[in-house]
């Protein structure tokens, strides 16, 4: 299978006023052409540190070490902001967490949707007036020339939610991040966006890269799914191989903690993960490990699929 977009050896600081502190530790990871790729992990693992370096969104205190984010041949970080402007949004789209604080209260959805056309496809008002008509028929959206008329406060979270996919939608982009959509959305609601997303990226072949903390999504929803803790990939495989043989204690953990019918309490994962600001040696998970070894206080694993089944970071599985 042909892969759209890679990600070698990415390592990423912020600048603090303590100091300069890592984020990313050389992340690889591979999306195919059609396929979503889910990345998983707790709050604060560098899920959405990892979108952001793709759309060169990243905050202006932070410092790309090193790496490469290949799309099509080109190394989108060589690329000038300019230059940038012709894939994001065209080739590459986002669908961000809150439409409340992504949608301009003052101008219609009409307005934010053709003007996001306009832009990127250089097409004259009136034909971006029906893209944007049929770009919100396509997230489902009833009487769509008539909401095109309508404020963000007009919409409910659910169908603010389908306005924000149909903008990343309208210009047809071969790459789609969404970065946790449905999280301030109801359970059914949430069913329903991710239902329509996938339909979505089926009908027109569109690769996605999924950002949540909620495996059970990643279960229903993604094709491969990356684990990530304090900045690092420590498991990635199918989503079935996850699912059926985790290998690594902090998958396992994650696994663990979801609810299921024949539970009769949930197991957690003690501890916290580290902040940026801490330096721990060895595998950094290792103070929250069940499996903790000698070797885990003093040597980092390194991601390696030659012994084990599929890449994982782990000493166990040397």
């Amino acid at each position: 299978m042909q892969n759209i977009l890679e990600i070698k050896g990415l390592n990423i600081s912020f600048r603090l006023e303590d100091g300069v502190f890592k984020a990313l530790y050389n992340v690889n990871l591979s999306l195919e052409r059609g396929k979503i790729l889910g990345i998983v992990g707790e709050s604060g693992c560098g899920k959405s540190v990892t979108a952001m370096s793709v759309l060169k969104l990243l905050a202006s205190n932070a410092v790309i070490e090193s790496g490469e984010i290949i799309y099509h041949g080109q190394n989108l970080l060589e690329l000038s902001e300019k230059e940038f402007q012709q894939v994001r949004g065209s080739k590459i789209a986002f669908i961000p967490q809150d439409p409340l604080n992504s949608l301009n209260p003052l101008y219609t959805v009409g307005d934010q949707i053709i003007e996001t056309i306009k832009f990127h496809r250089k097409v004259s008002a009136k034909e971006a007036r029906r893209l944007a008509i049929n770009a919100l028929k396509d997230v489902k959206i009833p009487e769509a020339e008539n909401r095109l008329k309508e404020y963000p406060h007009q919409f409910s979270g659910g169908m603010s939610q389908r306005v924000l996919i149909a903008m990343a939608l309208s210009c047809n982009p071969e790459i789609i991040i969404a970065d946790e959509p449905t999280t301030a959305l109801d359970v059914t609601v949430q069913a329903q966006v991710l239902e329509l997303i996938k339909e979505i990226q089926r009908h027109r072949n569109t690769s996605v890269i999924f950002i949540t903390h909620d495996l059970g999504v990643v279960a229903e929803f993604c094709d491969y799914v990356a684990v990530m803790y304090a900045g690092r990939i420590v498991e990635y495989s199918d989503v079935r191989t996850i699912f059926k043989n985790p290998l690594h204690p902090y998958t396992r953990g994650l696994l663990e903690s979801l609810p299921a019918e024949n539970k009769k309490e949930l197991k957690v994962i003690k501890g916290q993960p580290p902040s940026i600001t801490e330096s721990i040696p060895g595998c950094v998970f290792h103070p929250r490990c069940p499996h903790r070894m000698e070797i885990c206080d003093k040597e980092p694993p390194e991601l390696t699929a030659e012994v084990a089944a599929h890449p994982v970071n782990c000493h166990l599985c040397r």
